[in-house]
């Protein structure tokens, strides 16, 4: 297995897997894909969001649950309050990209993410979102101890 330094927040991260929780954040590394680009070839600037949800629920499955499980089993079901993004330089076609997300804070209701998106060590674009916990309804519910417990210890 090979090891690559990354200089990040003293981040390691094996090729081979992909994906590895570190101090609290967790990698993901995604292909830029034809599908994900405007007509220049830089990724279409909403579509940042959607990597960024994968690197969110990513973490969400270290707790050892699927977004599936947590709505049958708990009637909870994450969604985005509010985000906020702030693009610093554009990824293109085939690029390979880093998203790497992280609990800044949370309570029984919210947890704010912050989420960076390299290529290298380009930072590309940074991002908080605000997600809270609601039910099939739609009111706000509290997160369960169980997984409060899972993500709490996820936190930076």
């Amino acid at each position: 297995m090979i090891i690559l330094n990354f200089s990040i927040s003293m981040l390691r991260y094996t090729k081979t897997l992909k994906i590895l929780c570190v101090y609290g954040k967790l990698m993901n590394e995604f292909k830029v894909y034809y599908e994900d680009t405007d007509a220049s070839g830089r990724v279409y600037h909403a579509n940042y969001l959607k990597f960024l949800e994968r690197g969110r629920t990513n973490l969400i499955y270290k707790t050892k649950y699927s977004h599936k499980i947590l709505l049958d089993k708990f009637n909870l079901i994450f969604v985005v309050k509010a985000c906020t993004l702030q693009f610093k330089k554009p990824a293109f076609f085939e690029d390979s990209i880093k998203v790497i997300s992280a609990i800044d804070e949370m309570n029984k209701v919210k947890i704010n993410f912050n989420q960076k998106i390299y290529r290298n060590s380009d930072l590309l674009v940074e991002g908080e979102v605000l997600v809270i916990s609601v039910n099939k309804l739609g009111k706000i519910t509290k997160i369960p101890n169980e997984i409060y417990l899972h993500l709490s210890s996820l936190k930076n």
